[in-house]
Protein backbone atom coordinates (compact mmCIF):
# COMPACT_ATOMS: atom_id res chain seq x y z
CA UNK A 1 0.00 0.00 0.00
CA UNK A 2 2.72 2.54 0.95
CA UNK A 3 4.51 1.87 -2.70
CA UNK A 4 1.30 3.21 -4.24
CA UNK A 5 0.99 5.53 -2.81
CA UNK A 6 4.48 7.23 -3.37
CA UNK A 7 3.64 6.70 -7.18
CA UNK A 8 1.15 8.32 -6.67
CA UNK A 9 2.58 11.43 -4.82
CA UNK A 10 5.40 10.80 -7.40
CA UNK A 11 2.80 11.02 -10.39
CA UNK A 12 1.20 14.44 -8.88
CA UNK A 13 4.18 15.96 -8.09
CA UNK A 14 5.43 15.73 -11.44
CA UNK A 15 1.65 16.52 -12.89
CA UNK A 16 2.26 19.94 -10.97
CA UNK A 17 5.36 20.67 -11.57
CA UNK A 18 4.40 19.69 -15.55
CA UNK A 19 1.72 22.20 -15.15
CA UNK A 20 3.67 25.01 -13.45
CA UNK A 21 6.20 24.81 -15.69
CA UNK A 22 4.29 25.00 -18.92
CA UNK A 23 1.68 27.41 -17.46
CA UNK A 24 4.55 29.53 -15.84
CA UNK A 25 8.06 29.08 -17.16
CA UNK A 26 8.29 28.31 -20.83
CA UNK A 27 5.96 30.82 -22.09
CA UNK A 28 7.94 33.41 -20.39
CA UNK A 29 11.17 32.41 -21.91
CA UNK A 30 12.37 34.12 -25.17
CA UNK A 31 14.86 32.19 -27.43
CA UNK A 32 16.93 33.97 -30.35
CA UNK A 33 18.42 31.71 -32.85
CA UNK A 34 20.67 32.41 -35.38
CA UNK A 35 21.03 31.50 -39.30
CA UNK A 36 23.78 32.49 -41.51
CA UNK A 37 22.71 32.64 -45.44
CA UNK A 38 25.08 33.02 -48.08
CA UNK A 39 24.31 34.14 -51.23
CA UNK A 40 25.52 35.81 -54.75
CA UNK A 41 22.15 37.82 -55.00
CA UNK A 42 22.67 40.32 -52.42
CA UNK A 43 24.78 43.65 -53.45
CA UNK A 44 28.44 42.65 -53.23
CA UNK A 45 28.42 46.30 -51.43
CA UNK A 46 26.87 44.40 -48.65
CA UNK A 47 29.09 43.56 -45.92
CA UNK A 48 25.72 41.76 -44.37
CA UNK A 49 21.99 42.12 -44.27
CA UNK A 50 20.63 41.10 -40.84
CA UNK A 51 16.94 40.06 -40.79
CA UNK A 52 14.71 40.11 -37.56
CA UNK A 53 11.71 37.56 -37.46
CA UNK A 54 8.91 37.32 -34.56
CA UNK A 55 5.39 36.31 -35.05
CA UNK A 56 2.34 34.89 -33.10
CA UNK A 57 2.43 37.66 -30.04
CA UNK A 58 -1.38 36.56 -29.58
CA UNK A 59 -1.78 39.59 -27.36
CA UNK A 60 -4.58 38.92 -24.71
CA UNK A 61 -4.98 38.44 -20.76
CA UNK A 62 -2.18 35.93 -20.64
CA UNK A 63 0.32 37.78 -23.23
CA UNK A 64 0.37 42.24 -21.91
CA UNK A 65 1.44 44.93 -23.37
CA UNK A 66 4.01 44.64 -20.66
CA UNK A 67 5.21 41.63 -21.84
CA UNK A 68 5.32 43.43 -25.73
CA UNK A 69 7.71 45.65 -24.70
CA UNK A 70 9.92 43.23 -23.48
CA UNK A 71 10.03 41.54 -26.82
CA UNK A 72 10.66 45.15 -28.58
CA UNK A 73 13.85 45.47 -25.99
CA UNK A 74 14.99 42.40 -27.12
CA UNK A 75 14.65 43.24 -30.82
CA UNK A 76 16.57 46.60 -30.44
CA UNK A 77 19.05 44.97 -28.55
CA UNK A 78 19.84 42.98 -31.47
CA UNK A 79 20.49 45.68 -34.46
CA UNK A 80 18.51 44.74 -36.96
CA UNK A 81 18.38 46.10 -40.42
CA UNK A 82 15.15 44.55 -41.37
CA UNK A 83 12.30 43.65 -38.48
CA UNK A 84 9.92 41.06 -40.09
CA UNK A 85 6.13 40.25 -38.26
CA UNK A 86 4.72 37.20 -39.76
CA UNK A 87 0.91 37.60 -37.98
CA UNK A 88 -0.91 37.11 -34.94
CA UNK A 89 -0.96 40.34 -33.25
CA UNK A 90 -3.88 39.50 -30.64
CA UNK A 91 -5.41 36.90 -30.13
CA UNK A 92 -8.80 37.27 -30.32
CA UNK A 93 -9.54 40.69 -31.22
CA UNK A 94 -13.65 40.17 -30.65
CA UNK A 95 -12.64 39.27 -27.14
CA UNK A 96 -9.61 41.52 -26.24
CA UNK A 97 -10.35 43.39 -22.97
CA UNK A 98 -8.27 46.34 -23.49
CA UNK A 99 -9.94 47.83 -26.99
CA UNK A 100 -9.41 51.06 -25.22
CA UNK A 101 -5.55 50.52 -24.72
CA UNK A 102 -4.81 49.89 -28.18
CA UNK A 103 -2.71 53.02 -28.90
CA UNK A 104 -0.24 51.13 -26.08
CA UNK A 105 0.31 48.54 -28.84
CA UNK A 106 1.51 50.88 -31.35
CA UNK A 107 3.20 53.51 -29.38
CA UNK A 108 4.85 50.16 -27.87
CA UNK A 109 5.82 48.74 -31.78
CA UNK A 110 6.83 51.70 -32.64
CA UNK A 111 9.60 51.60 -30.81
CA UNK A 112 11.56 49.08 -32.69
CA UNK A 113 14.19 50.05 -34.78
CA UNK A 114 15.17 48.43 -38.27
CA UNK A 115 16.84 51.12 -40.43
CA UNK A 116 15.75 48.90 -44.07
CA UNK A 117 12.58 49.03 -42.81
CA UNK A 118 9.97 47.12 -40.87
CA UNK A 119 7.36 44.54 -42.96
CA UNK A 120 4.08 42.43 -41.96
CA UNK A 121 1.54 40.46 -43.10
CA UNK A 122 -1.38 39.32 -41.68
CA UNK A 123 -2.29 36.13 -39.77
CA UNK A 124 -6.06 33.93 -39.69
CA UNK A 125 -6.33 35.81 -36.29
CA UNK A 126 -5.67 39.15 -37.51
CA UNK A 127 -9.35 39.10 -39.37
CA UNK A 128 -12.61 38.50 -37.91
CA UNK A 129 -14.57 40.51 -34.87
CA UNK A 130 -13.35 44.02 -36.74
CA UNK A 131 -9.76 43.05 -36.19
CA UNK A 132 -8.61 43.26 -40.08
CA UNK A 133 -9.07 47.42 -39.68
CA UNK A 134 -7.47 48.01 -36.29
CA UNK A 135 -4.48 45.21 -37.54
CA UNK A 136 -3.58 47.85 -40.50
CA UNK A 137 -4.02 50.60 -38.61
CA UNK A 138 -1.79 49.49 -35.61
CA UNK A 139 0.81 48.24 -38.15
CA UNK A 140 0.88 51.62 -39.79
CA UNK A 141 0.84 53.63 -37.05
CA UNK A 142 3.65 51.72 -35.74
CA UNK A 143 6.09 52.15 -38.61
CA UNK A 144 5.19 48.68 -40.34
CA UNK A 145 4.48 48.39 -44.01
CA UNK A 146 1.57 45.82 -44.06
CA UNK A 147 2.36 43.96 -47.36
CA UNK A 148 -0.92 42.04 -48.89
CA UNK A 149 -0.24 40.45 -51.94
CA UNK A 150 2.47 42.92 -52.38
CA UNK A 151 6.06 43.54 -52.19
CA UNK A 152 9.20 45.68 -51.52
CA UNK A 153 12.39 45.97 -53.07
CA UNK A 154 15.52 47.04 -51.83
CA UNK A 155 16.83 47.91 -54.74
CA UNK A 156 20.54 49.03 -53.27
CA UNK A 157 20.98 45.46 -51.48
CA UNK A 158 19.08 43.59 -54.60
CA UNK A 159 16.56 42.87 -51.66
CA UNK A 160 13.27 41.91 -52.48
CA UNK A 161 10.36 41.14 -49.86
CA UNK A 162 6.72 39.88 -51.06
CA UNK A 163 3.85 39.65 -48.53
CA UNK A 164 1.04 37.02 -48.74
CA UNK A 165 -2.50 37.87 -47.99
CA UNK A 166 -3.60 35.28 -45.03
CA UNK A 167 -3.96 31.99 -46.20
CA UNK A 168 -6.97 31.14 -44.01
CA UNK A 169 -8.95 34.44 -44.10
CA UNK A 170 -7.40 36.68 -46.60
CA UNK A 171 -7.32 36.67 -50.73
CA UNK A 172 -4.76 34.69 -51.94
CA UNK A 173 -3.89 36.61 -55.55
CA UNK A 174 -0.92 33.84 -57.11
CA UNK A 175 -0.82 35.99 -60.23
CA UNK A 176 0.41 38.95 -58.55
CA UNK A 177 2.65 37.19 -56.00
CA UNK A 178 4.33 35.41 -58.87
CA UNK A 179 4.77 38.92 -60.82
CA UNK A 180 6.41 40.27 -57.46
CA UNK A 181 9.11 38.04 -57.72
CA UNK A 182 12.19 38.93 -59.63
CA UNK A 183 14.72 36.43 -60.88
CA UNK A 184 17.56 38.69 -60.54
CA UNK A 185 17.01 39.49 -56.88
CA UNK A 186 17.24 37.68 -53.43
CA UNK A 187 13.75 36.92 -53.02
CA UNK A 188 12.20 36.83 -49.51
CA UNK A 189 8.65 35.81 -49.33
CA UNK A 190 6.73 36.28 -45.89
CA UNK A 191 3.64 34.31 -45.19
CA UNK A 192 2.01 33.35 -42.03
CA UNK A 193 1.41 30.07 -42.93
CA UNK A 194 4.05 27.89 -44.06
CA UNK A 195 2.12 24.70 -45.72
CA UNK A 196 1.72 27.23 -48.52
CA UNK A 197 4.84 26.65 -49.65
CA UNK A 198 4.08 23.48 -51.29
CA UNK A 199 2.21 25.48 -53.68
CA UNK A 200 5.04 28.01 -54.86
CA UNK A 201 8.57 25.69 -54.86
CA UNK A 202 8.46 25.83 -58.60
CA UNK A 203 9.21 29.73 -58.40
CA UNK A 204 12.55 31.93 -57.55
CA UNK A 205 11.83 32.07 -54.26
CA UNK A 206 14.97 32.00 -52.19
CA UNK A 207 13.63 32.44 -48.27
CA UNK A 208 10.24 31.70 -46.76
CA UNK A 209 9.20 32.48 -43.32
CA UNK A 210 6.41 32.02 -41.63
CA UNK A 211 4.65 31.56 -38.27
CA UNK A 212 1.04 30.28 -37.43
CA UNK A 213 1.90 26.29 -36.00
CA UNK A 214 3.29 27.75 -32.65
CA UNK A 215 5.92 24.63 -33.16
CA UNK A 216 2.90 22.45 -31.33
CA UNK A 217 2.36 24.91 -28.54
CA UNK A 218 2.10 21.95 -26.18
CA UNK A 219 4.16 19.07 -27.17
CA UNK A 220 3.12 15.85 -25.46
CA UNK A 221 2.93 12.34 -27.62
CA UNK A 222 -0.44 12.10 -29.24
CA UNK A 223 -2.11 15.22 -28.41
CA UNK A 224 0.28 17.64 -29.77
CA UNK A 225 -0.36 16.71 -33.53
CA UNK A 226 -4.27 17.13 -33.07
CA UNK A 227 -3.87 20.84 -31.78
CA UNK A 228 -1.69 21.69 -34.83
CA UNK A 229 -3.70 24.15 -37.09
CA UNK A 230 -5.11 24.25 -40.77
CA UNK A 231 -1.77 24.61 -42.96
CA UNK A 232 0.70 24.36 -40.11
CA UNK A 233 0.44 20.57 -39.93
CA UNK A 234 3.17 19.67 -42.54
CA UNK A 235 6.29 22.11 -41.83
CA UNK A 236 5.89 22.85 -37.76
CA UNK A 237 9.20 24.19 -37.26
CA UNK A 238 12.67 25.83 -37.51
CA UNK A 239 14.60 25.48 -40.75
CA UNK A 240 13.49 23.29 -43.99
CA UNK A 241 15.46 23.20 -46.73
CA UNK A 242 14.22 22.19 -50.68
CA UNK A 243 16.22 20.47 -53.28
CA UNK A 244 14.46 23.15 -55.84
CA UNK A 245 16.00 25.29 -58.96
CA UNK A 246 16.66 27.68 -56.05
CA UNK A 247 17.57 25.55 -52.89
CA UNK A 248 14.61 27.57 -51.15
CA UNK A 249 14.89 27.87 -47.53
CA UNK A 250 11.38 28.17 -45.52
CA UNK A 251 11.59 29.05 -41.41
CA UNK A 252 8.72 28.42 -39.56
CA UNK A 253 9.19 30.28 -36.06
CA UNK A 254 7.19 28.95 -33.27
CA UNK A 255 6.29 32.69 -32.20
CA UNK A 256 5.93 34.19 -28.93
CA UNK A 257 2.64 34.05 -27.63
CA UNK A 258 0.16 31.34 -26.73
CA UNK A 259 -3.48 30.65 -28.19
CA UNK A 260 -6.58 27.98 -27.29
CA UNK A 261 -4.46 27.49 -24.05
CA UNK A 262 -2.04 29.41 -22.49
CA UNK A 263 0.31 26.54 -21.88
CA UNK A 264 4.03 25.97 -23.77
CA UNK A 265 5.59 22.79 -23.51
CA UNK A 266 9.10 21.91 -25.70
CA UNK A 267 7.89 25.00 -27.92
CA UNK A 268 9.86 27.80 -26.25
CA UNK A 269 8.95 30.95 -27.64
CA UNK A 270 11.41 32.76 -29.74
CA UNK A 271 12.62 35.20 -32.24
CA UNK A 272 14.96 34.30 -35.56
CA UNK A 273 17.74 36.59 -36.95
CA UNK A 274 19.10 35.43 -40.62
CA UNK A 275 21.94 36.81 -41.11
CA UNK A 276 22.36 37.55 -45.26
CA UNK A 277 26.36 37.80 -46.54
CA UNK A 278 27.51 38.14 -50.46
CA UNK A 279 29.22 34.81 -51.45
Amino acid sequence: MKSYLKIAAFILFVMVVGYLYARIIEPNLLNINYENITTNLISKKCDKIKILQFSDTHLSDYFSIEDLKRVVDKINGENPDIVIFTGDLIDHYNNYNYKGDIDHIWETLKQIKAPLGKYAVYGNHDYGGGGEAIYRKIMDKSGFTTLVNSNIMLKEYNLNIIGMDDSIFGKIDKDKLISCIDNNFYNVVISHEPDIIDFLLEYNIDLFLSGHSHGGQVNIPIISKNILPPLGEKYVRGLYKFENARNTVLYVNVGIGTSQVPFRFMAVPEMAIFTLRYK
